[in-house]
C-alpha cells in the first residue's frame, strides 16, 4: 500500500489523477507502471 498525497477522479473511461507536488506524480506513475496491468495506460497532460 503506497502513501501518496494525489487525488484521483473518474472521467467518463480516463483517470485524472492531480497533485500539489510534481514529484507525488511522478511516485504515482511509477507505482502504476510497476503494477502488473493487463490493460494499456497512457499518461498525459503532465506540465511543469
Amino acid at each position: 500500500e503506497a502513501k501518496l498525497k494525489v487525488e484521483a477522479q473518474i472521467n467518463g473511461d480516463k483517470l485524472r489523477v492531480t497533485g500539489k507536488k510534481r514529484d507525488d506524480l511522478q511516485d504515482a506513475i511509477a507505482l502504476l507502471k510497476k503494477a502488473d496491468f493487463e490493460l494499456p495506460l497512457q499518461f498525459d497532460n503532465f506540465r511543469d
